[in-house]
């Protein structure tokens, strides 16, 4: 008797999901919206249980010290080397598949695009161009997966859908972006790994977009309907994500607006239909929504009960929910059961994958390890081929990070043993060296005795006199941020808020003690620094010199709120507890040591300085907080400047980072010979560096992203700011186009640019040979000579540019976009590498507002190689040409329009987004000036204009002058109409608004221009 279809190998995945199902019962499909239980099927079989478990793999293989730890995210970007990332991923997901019993899916890649430099978690992604992120994201995607396919070794769950790069309340804040922006930017890395077969799988964002949850977003469904061959997709919610959705998400929440109070989803939902839903309604409606929405995975972390919600709401009918609903999040789980081979034994090669404890042991995972630190490396400045250094010199080695390798939040718990620092590997390479943090060390007095620590570990001002067990080494991470290591016994500061005297731990403080006179005290406990998945990181205070004495405030980010932050009182024992607000304990404080220029002195007395400065991956920048600024730690700062004058030409200076930093005043240092970059770049990040400054290996990377020189180019945000959190630029803008972010669109002259990276040689380009002309459905190749013309065997990473010189949408479009890539390999002196670099003419593509789709335009391209300065060449693209837009017909705004200056968009309604017939948000002006604009709009015979609008109630909206100005040709164009705006009151509250038309003629560009911020309009219509 043969097997039934379900178990047979042979027989496509669809089919033999599709016979699963058809033996299940109603129940036991519904049983599944939570993993698949150990199931009896109608024919006797037993379905293996399967569930979705806890796995993160951003730059490694889980929370574990038995794994493999490669660069973090921005830095793999770096080495432009999709070849490495699907190495790296195939070690990731073997370890996983090697140690973890049942694990059989892993939360990445992070596909999210970086945008925005000052993004909480940037180190998490690739960079901010979204053609490269979408190759890194798919290359790193085959690698967890693997190639077979039917199976896969794990299930890449990329994340996060959609529109995630900011941490500012990011559970209820929504991500402003036009249509153009959506399709030609933020989607393009998620679509294409899809397209592609790699990723299968995707956690949603805890963000809005548009004033949509992300969780249970119209987007969804694009993303099964067109980007998979059939319709088969898992999503999962963002940890607590489902519990957000409970309690906020219905309203507003940004720097010009937040309500009283958080206002649910599904209430606000509930309260357009005329009713009031309690608490346990209030679950029946979010299950049913992220059902709706084509959610899979009914967990988020939390105890709700997600999966009766769901099977409650389909009882009910809620929102048109029937058992087929049910069955295609069942068909999701199985889809994932089959592909993981549990039902195939040996058939699937991955079974065959050893078990073992220890993984991370074998050679090629070590290897390739080191291979990413280095192809990862950037060199930023070389004046006078300052670098390698000199075989026989002596060096200083210098800085906060010159011994430390730290790991980030999403790194693996690999020990401090397997990771090199810098300082460890250069000792082994330079044997004449010497070492200076540069930190400053200082003395405190409280109550008129120094500040020392007691013998159980308690900060206690006891001391008459001043020693080493009275001063504290300073580490300066920026933005007041700051850490404290005793030096006496080694052992770094910290304060245990989480100490419970008074309640539950809140994350509004971080912390649960009152600090009363039993409260949580400053003690020297920890013997290293802490790092890794640590949530809160009681080491860091906020820290605030004043010309004699020092504010010691707030811990774990930001100061407690509203009761103050938290300060040290002066207990009668002289322990030092914390508590909340000024107690009037006055700490004085004493320089016993500045720290920069004693390791300036150190510099002296070598041949040369490496300066180490650069981030903590825990502070200011991390999950739940954007960076405050660009700027470099200050005392970092004076440390590089102070070294660099006293070894002029002879500085090299690495900066360690997650993220980009402004360091103009350093780029632009005559005693700065040189400047190389590096993310916290895992365990052998101290190896390749050592092997980089000693000139054993090139380094060839390139920045993924615009290192600015300021914030002035970044968008402003409105007037409720919030202190330590973002207070110069609107996180919440993601219309890149409008905002001129990152290197497509930016007018601002970087210090580095997108794309920067030097070398230890020199590379000549020769003349590029492309064809005259290409079908947009055909990919052509750009080929050219590259010829080294240095004297050191080097990587190259050769880029592809193009740009359209006829585009309908003019400078709207890049000026220079990329187009294509490849990292050369090993290209010897006097070497010339014949290399061709295949450029697909739908990754140009623009958006068609006339027909809602991707079109590839006709007309000439420029194309260019290199860094967007070297030879270039047209090619004539056949393609499609955009139609004028006829707004005869009522058209929603936010759908049509291509060109906007200080706008924002919200959803129409709720009750509309259910519909699912698109049309979902509204174009708000946020101050006078404000304008949105049309491309080529058929204007003859229009006499007249109509719009739906609507204005808001909130206090920060100016409606002293609602009306929209419809202008011609330009925002400041001919007036054709004024439009008054009835206040609405209510940024939901539509109504029909109308002006005749004067002067309409033609085919031109259309604008309204807004009057008074506070104005929304949902969609326009033109009368003939």
């Amino acid at each position: 008797m043969s097997a039934p279809d379900y178990l047979d190998p042979n027989r496509p995945v669809a089919e033999r999901v599709e016979a699963l199902l058809a033996l299940m019962t109603d129940e036991q499909k519904a049983a599944c919206l939570n993993g698949v239980p150990e199931t009896v099927l109608a024919d006797g079989f037993t379905l293996p249980a399967l569930q979705n478990r806890f796995n993160e793999v951003l730059h490694g293989s889980g929370h574990h010290a038995d794994a493999t730890l490669f660069p973090q995210a921005i830095g793999l970007g770096a080495t432009w080397d999709t070849d490495l990332l699907e190495q790296i991923g195939d070690v990731v997901s073997h370890e996983t598949r090697a140690r973890d019993t049942g694990v059989y899916a892993g939360f990445g890649p992070v596909a999210d695009i970086r945008s925005n430099p000052l993004a909480g978690r940037f180190e998490e992604g690739f960079g901010e161009d979204p053609l490269h992120v979408a190759a890194m994201t798919t290359a790193y995607a085959w690698g967890l997966r693997g190639r077979h396919p039917d199976y896969v070794r794990i299930l890449p769950q990329m994340k996060h859908f959609l529109g995630y790069d900011h941490e500012y309340h990011r559970h209820r804040t929504s991500a402003s972006m036009s249509v153009r922006a959506l399709h030609e930017y933020q989607a393009v890395p998620y679509r294409k790994p899809v397209e592609a077969g790699a990723v299968h799988g995707a956690m949603t964002a805890y963000n809005l977009v548009n004033g949509v949850p992300s969780i249970i977003s119209p987007i969804l469904a694009t993303l099964r309907d067109e980007w998979t061959p059939d319709g088969v997709f898992f999503f999962l919610p963002d940890g607590w994500d489902g519990v957000n959705l409970h309690t906020a998400k219905g309203a507003p929440w940004d720097t010009w607006e937040q309500p009283d109070a958080d206002l649910p989803y599904p209430k606000a939902l509930a309260a357009e239909e005329g009713r009031d839903i309690d608490r346990d309604e209030i679950g029946v409606y979010a299950s049913g929504l992220m059902l709706h929405a084509g959610q899979t995975h009914f967990h988020d972390g939390s105890d709700l009960p997600f999966v009766a919600g769901a099977a409650e709401a389909v009882r009910r009918g809620l929102f048109g929910l029937t058992a087929a609903d049910i069955d295609r999040a069942a068909r999701d789980w199985l889809t994932f059961l089959v592909r993981t081979g549990l039902l195939d034994g040996d058939a699937c090669e991955y079974n065959r994958i050893p078990a073992d404890p220890r993984p991370h042991l074998r050679p090629e995972a070590a290897a390739l390890a080191l291979q990413a630190a280095r192809e990862q490396l950037v060199l930023l400045k070389n004046a006078d081929r300052a670098l390698p250094l000199p075989d026989n010199a002596s060096i200083a080695v210098l800085g906060p990070l010159a011994d430390l390798n730290l790991r980030d939040y999403y790194s693996p718990l690999v020990p401090a043993e397997r990771r090199t620092t810098p300082l460890a590997a250069l000792k082994e390479r330079f044997p004449d060296l010497t070492h200076h943090t540069g930190g400053d060390r200082i003395a405190w007095k409280a109550g008129g005795k120094y500040v020392t620590v007691r013998d159980d570990g308690a900060l206690a001002a006891t001391a008459d006199t001043l020693g080493d067990d009275e001063t504290f080494e300073v580490w300066d991470w920026a933005h007041d941020q700051h850490m404290f290591r005793h030096n006496g016994t080694g052992r770094f500061i910290a304060a245990n808020l989480l100490q419970r005297d008074d309640g539950p731990a809140s994350f509004a403080n971080q912390a649960g003690a009152s600090g009363e006179a039993t409260g949580p005290l400053l003690r020297a406990d920890d013997d290293a620094m802490i790092d890794a998945n640590a949530w809160f990181t009681h080491q860091n205070f906020h820290y605030v010199r004043g010309a004699e004495t020092a504010d010691l405030f707030g811990m774990n980010h930001v100061p407690s709120e509203p009761d103050g932050p938290y300060r040290p009182r002066l207990a009668a024992d002289g322990t030092l507890p914390l508590s909340k607000g000024d107690h009037g304990t006055e700490l004085t404080e004493t320089l016993v040591e500045d720290g920069p220029a004693a390791a300036a002195a150190v510099a002296a007395e070598a041949d040369w300085a490496v300066v180490f400065v650069g981030n903590h991956p825990l502070v200011n920048a991390r999950e739940c907080f954007d960076r405050p600024g660009l700027d470099l730690a200050p005392r970092q700062a004076d440390l590089v400047r102070a070294v660099a004058a006293a070894k002029p030409a002879r500085t090299v200076v690495v900066v360690v980072s997650a993220y980009p930093l402004a360091i103009g005043d350093i780029a632009a240092d005559p005693n700065v010979a040189a400047i190389l970059y590096t993310s916290h770049a895992g365990q052998a990040a101290g190896t390749a560096l050592a092997e980089a400054l000693a000139g054993d290996y090139a380094p060839a990377g390139r920045l993924t992203s615009t290192w600015l020189a300021d914030t002035a180019s970044l968008p402003k945000p409105g007037p409720n700011t919030e202190p330590w959190r973002v207070d110069e630029v609107d996180m919440l803008e993601y219309d890149v186009i409008a905002a001129g972010l990152t290197y497509r669109y930016s007018q601002a002259e970087p210090v580095y640019a997108f794309g920067h990276g030097l070398t230890y040689t020199t590379f000549e380009y020769g003349a590029l040979d492309v064809p005259a002309s290409a079908d947009a459905r055909t990919p052509f190749q750009v080929s050219f000579d590259l010829r080294n013309t240095g004297d050191r065997t080097s990587d190259e990473v050769a880029l592809v540019y193009a740009a359209s010189k006829d585009s309908v949408y003019g400078d709207q479009v890049p000026g220079l976009q990329l187009a294509g890539f490849q990292r050369v390999k090993d290209v010897a002196p006097g070497e010339t590498r014949r290399v061709a670099i295949t450029v697909d003419p739908q990754d140009l593509f623009v958006w068609d507002v006339v027909n809602g789709r991707r079109v590839v335009e006709t007309g000439t391209y420029a194309v260019v190689a290199g860094n967007g300065s070297g030879p270039g060449a047209e090619i004539r693209i056949e393609g499609e040409t955009i139609a004028p837009l006829d707004l005869s017909e009522a058209a929603n705004v936010w759908e049509k329009a291509t060109i906007a200056q200080g706008v924002t968009y919200w959803e129409v309604s709720k009750l509309h987004t259910l519909k699912r017939e698109g049309g979902y948000h509204s174009t708000a002006s946020r101050r006078a000036g404000d304008y949105v604009g049309f491309t080529n709009v058929a204007l003859d015979g229009a006499t007249g204009i109509e719009l739906r609008t609507a204005t808001t109630g909130a206090a920060w909206a100016d409606l002293a002058d609602p009306v929209i100005e419809v202008r011609a040709a330009g925002p400041d164009g001919p007036l054709l109409a004024e439009v008054e705006v009835p206040k609405t009151g209510d940024r939901q509250a539509f109504t029909d608004v109308a002006a005749p038309l004067e002067g309409a003629a033609g085919t031109q560009h259309l604008f309204l221009r807004f009057r008074a911020g506070g104005v929304y309009v949902e969609s326009i219509r033109l009368t003939r």
